[in-house]
């Protein structure tokens, strides 16, 4: 006997078929331009576990702030016991969907469950605690639309972390939408195209999901944001913040509002753990989030060249070519070609994922992949006197930069505190190797190699205000007192950077 079983019927009759093309992406186009009759193109999902005061005026925001945008509704309470699933039923809106979770599995399994359940082109994932404001939506679609490489973007936003935070002023929640609004106006040239993304909140084309699938659910500490964010990338799409958008989240990250502080920080530890275990000693931290604060302090004014050319030597994932990327596009320039070199090997996949090409070889072969080659800007991102051939490694890299074009790199300090306080014998030696040369050395090496345009910025060691306090009162009691400043400066300075014109 046959079960009378019913028949899901996916209807393609809308859709076009994949076309040969030499464009993987162009390849795509029919499939997932197309969206289901009746369907809105956008399903806004907004993910809630308690904290109900929240989860309404989250709501409430987008109700009236995305009013520009057909949307489905996607509703997804995860076992809240504070009356937010009775609240999700009196949400008013055409095209909604809820989702009950009946027990709280953490928030990755209700992040995962809801890219599975959305209908539209687009997903718009919304924590609980974030405010969107006027134009928010049609902001972030605009880039996402704007290059089809690009998988998934974030807005700006209070309380965020990895530099996505954009510092608006305001006192109450009317002067915050008052505000939002004023500095909603898109803007291609505040588009950061960066290694990983925090998405408070964010919008993924669907055939990202489709090929890289959802969260992964062991990431129950942290982290889960920075697997996801490297997958999309080795997935061949670009992750971007726009910083052109501001959102306001509602949460003091810094703090641990939800968690004990040791708790908060033993979560961090283990995400981190878990995230070097996945990816074979692959440092989110170290390798993807090492921005360099001195490559924008001493980018040069001069107006850059149409189509400029950059090298990245040496930068883990590459997140200084990122910036050096994203600076440029601050002043109107996008037609940009990156290349790299490293001697890592587990840095080249992510580094294929953000230049147009890339190599992995010794350092003493770096000669050999830069013949003939010339860039706009170079950037070294170990310092300099890690290598062992500093006059020979400094040859090589201005031979390949043009003229009037741009060499970032950085000289290891070596007689700061912590050099000081190894050879008094109060901690460990440095873990690799770094040449003894002095700032004053350094300079008459490059004078020899008829260098004379330079600026250099001193990079502090991170210490908090006690410890400097310790090291100030130290330095007065010794045979240091009667140049304490300076001493204290040259204690601190972990790293002095250049920015080199040729």
């Amino acid at each position: 006997m046959h079960e009378n079983v019913p028949v899901q019927v996916i209807n393609t009759d809308h859709l076009t078929a994949p076309a040969a093309s030499n464009d993987l992406y162009a390849s795509r186009r029919g499939i997932y331009e197309g969206v289901s009759e009746g369907m809105p193109e956008v399903t806004i999902c907004v993910q809630a576990y308690n904290r109900l005061e929240k989860t309404k005026r989250c709501v409430e925001s987008i109700l009236k702030y995305t009013q520009d945008i057909h949307y489905e509704l996607l509703l997804l309470d995860h076992g809240s016991n504070d009356g937010t699933l009775e609240y999700f039923k009196s949400v008013s809106h055409p095209c909604k969907k809820i989702v009950r979770v009946t027990k709280n599995l953490g928030p990755q399994y209700a992040t995962g469950r809801s890219m599975q359940l959305f209908s539209g082109r687009y997903c718009a994932l919304v924590t609980n605690d974030a405010i969107v404001t006027k134009n928010w939506l049609s902001n972030l679609l605009r880039c996402l639309k704007s290059d089809p490489q690009i998988g998934m973007v974030v807005p700006g936003s209070s309380n965020v972390s990895n530099l996505q935070e954009i510092p608006l002023s305001f006192s109450s929640y009317e002067e915050m939408q008052k505000e939002a609004a004023a500095y909603n106006q898109s803007d291609y040239r505040k588009w950061e195209q960066r290694l990983r993304v925090v998405p408070i909140t964010c919008v993924i084309k669907r055939e990202v999901i489709d090929l890289i699938g959802i969260y992964d659910v062991g990431f129950f500490h942290d982290f889960p944001e920075d697997d996801f964010s490297l997958r999309v990338r080795r997935a061949g799409f670009k992750l971007m913040v726009c910083t052109d958008t501001f959102i306001h989240h509602d949460h003091d990250f810094r703090h641990g509002e939800d968690k004990e502080q040791s708790v908060f920080q033993l979560s961090l530890e283990q995400g981190r753990k878990n995230f070097k275990e996945k990816y074979k000693g692959l440092d989110s931290w170290a390798d993807m989030n090492n921005y360099e604060a001195y490559l924008m302090h001493s980018f040069p004014q001069k107006k850059p060249p149409l189509a400029p050319r950059i090298l990245g030597v040496d930068v883990a994932c590459g997140l200084s070519i990122l910036q050096i990327k994203n600076e440029l596009r601050r002043r109107g320039i996008v037609n940009v070609t990156a290349s790299a070199f490293t001697p890592d090997a587990k840095y080249l996949y992510d580094l294929q994922t953000v230049c147009d090409d890339a190599a992995c070889d010794r350092i003493e072969r770096l000669h050999d992949f830069l013949e003939n080659r010339q860039y706009d800007y170079i950037v070294l991102g170990k310092p300099v006197n890690t290598y062992a051939e500093v006059p020979r490694l400094l040859r090589t890299l201005l031979a390949s930069l043009n003229s009037g074009g741009t060499l970032f790199l950085k000289l290891r300090n070596c007689l700061d505190i912590v050099c000081y306080l190894t050879m008094m014998g109060r901690t460990f030696p440095l873990e690799e190797f770094v040449s003894v040369i002095t700032l004053e050395q350094f300079n008459q090496m490059l004078q020899l190699l008829k260098v004379n345009s330079c600026n250099i910025i001193n990079i502090p060691h991170q210490m908090d205000d006690n410890s400097q306090k310790i090291l100030r009162s130290a330095l007065e009691s010794g045979s240091l007192a009667n140049n304490i400043d300076t001493a204290f400066q040259n204690l601190m300075t972990k790293e002095y950077a250049y920015c080199i014109t040729k």
